[in-house]
């Protein structure tokens, strides 16, 4: 079976009056050529029109690969000079292509013979209806059509001897909000004339708006300003009031010509260089012909001049799974048949349309599919396909071969970021409910990847806090064993020593008993010195390994203030080293605050806590051995304070305590416990732990963690 071509179409947008009859008319002329399509929706390079310009990155996304051939329309370069068309278009040298409404050097370019068709329309207010003074808005500088329809204006003066008046000839670029501003300029000015012809519908459109939008404020006679014509005939110049006197394009056989002729140029077909289609003046009412009345529901209150939000509601959210869900939805409420969402593998990136300038510059090189609704229905990605070439628009896979498809691309941005693009394939002509779509997934997905990215950057922040307290740990841990470490090796030189002397006694007749005896005694306390050491390093690995094990487990991911006293109260009533403590809790704070961690981990720390509470006491007066557990908010943390009013901490162990393995248990103890202690708050919680002196006596440790949720 022969492969079915695919042509790519750069298009400023799909809802811009003229814009939706050029997109529809190539949609036809595709499926009439049976052609699948990707349509690069990216507005004006270089516009200062709102977010524009964060559009124009999807033109980076052609590529040859995907494409056959690309058409190219020209009011996505109105603003680019000959130079910067030519480095604009270098990316795509490799790439079939043909040019809708301006010359491109060396691609077949076809194009309307506005010149002809704006003479028309001026002549018409001349001759027909004996207008003078007739004001003119042009198109962007750069644009050789709109350069084209001044010179014919500038021309049929000339020809009836009207003197050029450059106080009422306007700049424009081809979009409606000039149109609305260079009238409401007009209007403050008091500035007058005849007639107003306008470069294209649009501007003429967005004019109209301004004079229905501002005849109260400004208490003028909107008739003497609404005398104008237009060019294109877009879909909206007969809905008008009054319906507008228009230049007309042959849309539809612009179209087809220009997929037709890219097909040929694929085929290897020899080409033209310029084709040129006529243009034809349609008189209706806004030139003061009794032309096709504009339909009255219709009112100029309601003219666009942006794309409209139809698919609004039902997205915001900041939960990945909920958006997910919720875009489903949407997707099949609409029917459309496939959706997908991606985002750049390596993170958001700050861009300029400029950029495209630059023979360079190349768009991320990979993107991650982070969602997929593929023929009517939600789609398991496999790991496998997620992360792809960006200029793929889609993974292979979710490019059909059974049937034709057309695949409309839309970037993701928020601010001053772009972080993704959007597919959708298209089934019908109605397109405009997807700008919505668009435009809440940008906002609700940013969202969600923000706080996502947050939550991470804690993870890693954690981590880098838990490695940090291990080192300290395995600081402290290498501290303490030096000692018996040394001493051991101490006692190893002993040993060696007495062991040769022996041998020099066994061969010396003369040796006394009682050498010998001293001997054996020194040998013997050796050896019991050498017990004590490893038993002191034994207990103290045993120790290490019991506390890690349970301060490091990751089994209960979150628990409450509640839960967390129920696993404290169970300790008292069965840890034997617990027996004595009269402890006393003092609770500030909704026992249903959540702490983000393993309830068993800061359970034992706090167990640690008050087994060092009771050990702090004398042993001989059981009945002072009260210690005080107090937990409370300040601002956004949790604070746990566990107060004893024992002997206090000596001076020398103030200095070490959180940095080494202290203890004032002697040899009953390790000095592990704090310092594993410390390092899970800091490294598993995220949190801060602190001791003070009490103010009588005794101590008074702290353990501040973060408030995660309520």
């Amino acid at each position: 079976m022969k492969k079915r071509k695919t042509l790519g179409l750069l298009i400023k947008g799909l809802d811009g009056n003229y814009l939706t009859y050029i997109w529809l008319m190539i949609k036809k002329a595709a499926e009439e050529f049976d052609c699948n399509l990707i349509v690069y929706e990216g507005k004006t390079i270089k516009s200062k029109i709102g977010d524009d310009a964060k559009h124009t990155i999807v033109y980076g996304f052609v590529d040859k690969p995907r494409l056959d051939g690309i058409i190219l329309t020209s009011a996505i370069s109105d603003e680019l000079s000959e130079e910067e068309l030519a480095n604009f278009l270098h990316r795509y040298k490799d790439i079939p292509m043909v040019s809708m409404g301006r010359v491109v050097p060396n691609v077949p370019s076809i194009l309307v013979d506005g010149k002809e068709g704006m003479k028309s329309a001026v002549k018409h207010l001349i001759e027909d209806h004996g207008y003078r003074k007739i004001a003119f808005v042009t198109g962007p500088k750069n644009n050789d059509e709109a350069m084209e329809r001044y010179q014919a204006y500038v021309e049929v003066l000339e020809e009836n001897n009207i003197e050029l008046d450059e106080d009422i000839v306007f700049e424009g670029s081809f979009n409606s909000q000039d149109g609305y501003r260079i009238m409401e300029n007009i209007i403050k000015n008091d500035i007058d004339y005849d007639a107003i012809v306008f470069s294209n519908d649009d501007m003429a459109l967005g004019s109209i708006k301004a004079i229905g939008d501002l005849s109260e404020k400004y208490k003028f006679d909107a008739s003497k300003k609404i005398t104008m014509c237009g060019f294109d005939d877009s879909i909206n110049s007969k809905l008008t009031t009054p319906s507008l006197t228009t230049v007309r394009q042959p849309i539809e056989e612009l179209c087809y010509n220009a997929v037709k002729t890219l097909i040929e140029k694929i085929d290897g077909k020899e080409t033209f260089d310029i084709m040129k289609f006529p243009a034809i003046l349609v008189r209706r009412q806004s030139c003061g012909c009794e032309g096709e009345k504009a339909l009255d529901e219709i009112s100029n209150k309601y003219l666009r001049l942006t794309p409209d939000m139809e698919m609004t509601g039902g997205v915001e959210t900041y939960s990945l799974k909920e958006l997910y869900n919720k875009t489903t939805f949407m997707v099949k409420r609409f029917s459309i048949r496939s959706f997908f969402i991606s985002t750049y593998y390596e993170g958001a990136i700050k861009f300029i349309d400029t950029d495209l300038l630059d023979k360079s510059y190349t768009v991320p090189e990979k993107s991650e599919l982070i969602y997929a609704f593929y023929n009517f229905q939600r789609e398991e990605m496999q790991d496998s396909i997620k992360i792809y070439n960006t200029k793929d628009i889609v993974p292979d896979c979710y490019l059909p071969t059974d049937r034709r498809f057309i695949y409309l691309v839309a970037p993701l941005y928020f601010d001053e970021e772009n972080f993704g693009f959007l597919c959708t394939e298209i089934s019908n002509d109605d397109i405009f409910l997807f700008e919505g779509l668009r435009s809440q997934i940008s906002n609700t997905l940013k969202g969600a990847l923000t706080l996502k990215e947050k939550d991470e950057m804690e993870k890693i922040l954690l981590e880098k806090e838990r490695l940090a307290s291990l080192g300290q740990l395995v600081g402290g841990i290498s501290h303490n064993l030096m000692s018996p470490i040394s001493a051991i090796s101490e006692i190893q030189e002993t040993l060696e020593s007495l062991i040769n002397k022996q041998r020099e006694l066994l061969e010396d007749k003369k040796t006394t008993i009682q050498e010998k005896r001293e001997i054996i005694n020194t040998m013997r306390m050796c050896n019991e010195k050498i017990k004590k050491h490893n038993s002191y390093i034994s207990k103290m690995i045993s120790t290490i390994k019991n506390q890690t094990t349970q301060l490091n487990c990751t089994s209960i991911k979150e628990f409450t203030i509640e839960e967390l006293l129920g696993v404290i109260k169970y300790s008292l009533k069965n840890n034997e080293k617990l027996d004595r403590c009269n402890l006393n809790i003092e609770i500030n704070i909704n026992v249903k605050t959540r702490i983000s961690g393993d309830i068993r981990s800061l359970a034992k720390i706090i167990d640690n806590l008050l087994i060092n509470g009771i050990q702090a006491y004398d042993e001989n007066n059981e009945k002072q051995f009260r210690i005080d557990l107090s937990i409370y908010l300040d601002k956004k943390s949790i604070i746990f304070k566990v107060r004893d009013y024992g002997r206090g901490l000596s001076e020398d162990v103030k200095d070490k305590i959180f940095k080494h393995m202290v203890t004032t248990r002697d040899k009953d103890g390790t000095g592990t416990s704090l310092l594993l202690s410390y390092s899970t708050i800091k490294g598993r919680f995220g949190g801060e732990m602190w001791f003070e002196e009490g103010k009588e006596k005794g101590s008074v440790f702290y353990i501040s963690i973060p408030v995660r949720k309520l």
